[in-house]
């Protein structure tokens, strides 16, 4: 029966031959239009809906249906779409039926994706037993290298690898060979190194020990036990073993483990009769620690007092010698206006024995001056304002009785005034004098002005390299001095309070300024 309506076999004609599909509609359940009808002369249309599909549609809330029928002995899957919807007697149902191509192609597309689960299957299993094989192949090597790392660490032979290492793991192995190499010899030369010191420290007068920052000792050689008067071993407290009467070594060393950057600490301390000399020193922030350096000097200083009475026994006896050659000089004019001038001798008798008599009293506080230093308790002569000019003149006209050659010029300005000792002024410029005669001076020029008097010549002068010692016990440039005069004159003059500055130029001459502070000067 053809459907009537939009649903008749014209209208499923068109829709099969705009689509390229075969199409045939039922209505009320009955095979109705086709859009050829070779469809129903071979049985495709079948007459009747499907019982199944027509529930589903008719009766329940599906559109579409799918069903395989068959035909000729083959399948075929038909599928049906509610194309008007309403009673069962009015509903209409468009039916066509799957191409064959397309039957086979999901044949063929659902055994490829069997094949292709079915090779990742595969895939994954291999997987697995390839990477079981690889991480057995790599445990070994790896596990070698744990060996030898273990090895290194504990400083025992390199065991042997199970087997040949792969070629990607020889640089690694032969690094690990390298490394035991170096190692090994480092620790030879440490443990040389160790020994050396140990020796040294063995045989060292003095007595050292190195404790950490927690104050535990870390070596100590002999010769601080025997200075300490304790056995120190490696672990024991510093401070715990440490006798009550060295108790002045803790507190220069304990503020250096406090603070690792602290300076060095130097002192000296007396035991049991014994002078010590006591230098601790920081290990370093990055270590932390200190060594402690304890060495005996009572012998050496009983030599250095002995050389420091020597060396004054010299410097008294150059003291001694200036007022000598005032005298010396004072005599020479007594003989010079007897013989040229006999009738001015009473005159410069009288003149110069004043003089003489002057320095002979000089020559006499010197030896007390001596004398008194030998005596812990004595002090030196308070300071007093001295009349520079007047002491400067004095020494001056001294010189100018002398017929060496050497002119000396006086050039002062009045008043000035210093704080000093009026004695150890001329001293000074008696020193200073003959510095510049023996320089081959031709022309002195002795200048006091308020706050300085100087000295200048025009000698030989000195190169920069000897002016910088010519303040030093014993340097002398010259080969008959004794090299006192000038350290004498610095620690006279630094004794006023004052300062003292040498300048000189090679082949020009030399000048020697003396200069008071303000505080320390008259007018």
């Amino acid at each position: 029966t053809d459907l009537s309506g939009d649903w008749g076999t014209g209208h499923v004609e068109a829709l099969s031959s705009r689509i390229g599909a075969e199409f045939w509609a039922y209505g009320g359940g009955r095979l109705g239009a086709v859009s050829a009808p070779i469809l129903r002369d071979l049985g495709v249309a079948r007459p009747l809906l499907p019982p199944r599909s027509f529930a589903s549609m008719a009766l329940g809330p599906a559109v579409l249906s799918m069903a395989s029928e068959d035909l000729a002995g083959r399948q075929q899957r038909v599928g049906y779409r509610v194309a008007v919807s309403g009673p069962q007697e009015r509903m209409v149902v468009l039916a066509t039926r799957q191409l064959g191509y397309q039957t086979g192609l999901e044949q063929r597309l659902l055994d490829l994706a069997f094949l292709l689960l079915l090779a990742t299957l595969g895939g994954l299993g291999a997987a697995l037993v390839a990477a079981r094989w690889v991480g057995g192949a790599l445990s070994l090597p790896v596990a070698d290298l744990r060996r030898l790392a273990i090895a290194i660490g504990k400083g025992l032979p390199l065991p042997q690898p199970q087997r040949v290492p792969p070629l990607e793991f020889e640089p690694v192995f032969g690094a690990f060979e390298r490394m035991e190499e170096d190692i090994r010899s480092s620790r030879a030369d440490l443990e040389a190194a160790r020994q050396r010191t140990a020796t040294v420290l063995a045989t060292v007068a003095t007595g050292v020990v190195g404790v950490d920052g927690e104050g535990r000792v870390l070596i100590a050689n002999r010769r601080a036990a025997e200075f300490l008067g304790v056995a120190l071993n490696q672990g024991d407290d510093f401070a715990a073993k440490l006798a009550s009467e060295w108790g002045e070594v803790l507190t220069l060393v304990q503020p250096l483990l406090a603070q690792p950057a602290a300076e060095d600490r130097t002192a000296e301390i007396e035991v049991r009769h014994r002078r010590y000399s006591v230098h601790c020193a920081s290990l370093g922030t990055g270590i932390g620690g200190a060594v402690i350096a304890v060495t005996d000097v009572t012998d050496l200083a009983q030599a250095e007092r002995v050389l420091a009475w020597g060396e004054m026994a010299r410097q008294v006896a150059h003291e001694i010698k200036n007022p000598l050659t005032p005298m010396r000089l004072g005599v020479q004019h007594l003989q010079r206006v007897h013989r040229d001038r006999p009738e001015e001798l009473a005159d410069v008798v009288s003149d110069t024995g004043d003089r003489i008599m002057a320095e002979i009293d000089r020559l006499d506080r010197i030896a007390r001056a001596f004398s008194r230093f030998a005596s812990p308790g004595d002090t030196g002569a308070p300071l007093v304002e001295v009349d520079l000019a007047a002491a400067a003149a004095e020494v001056v006209h001294l010189y100018g009785l002398a017929d060496d050659g050497a002119a000396v010029e006086l050039r002062s300005d009045r008043p000035a005034t210093g704080l000093a000792r009026r004695d150890e002024v001329k001293e000074v410029l008696v020193n200073l004098l003959e510095n510049a005669r023996q320089a081959g001076s031709g022309h002195i020029v002795v200048s006091v002005a308020p706050g300085h008097l100087s000295v200048s010549d025009d000698g030989r002068g000195m190169p920069d390299h000897l002016r910088a010692r010519i303040f030093e016990p014993r340097f002398s440039t010259t080969s008959s001095g004794a090299g006192l005069g000038l350290a004498i004159v610095k620690r006279q003059v630094e004794s006023w309070g004052g300062t003292i500055v040498v300048e000189s130029v090679e082949g020009e001459g030399t000048k020697v300024t003396i200069g008071w502070a303000a505080g320390r000067r008259g007018g």
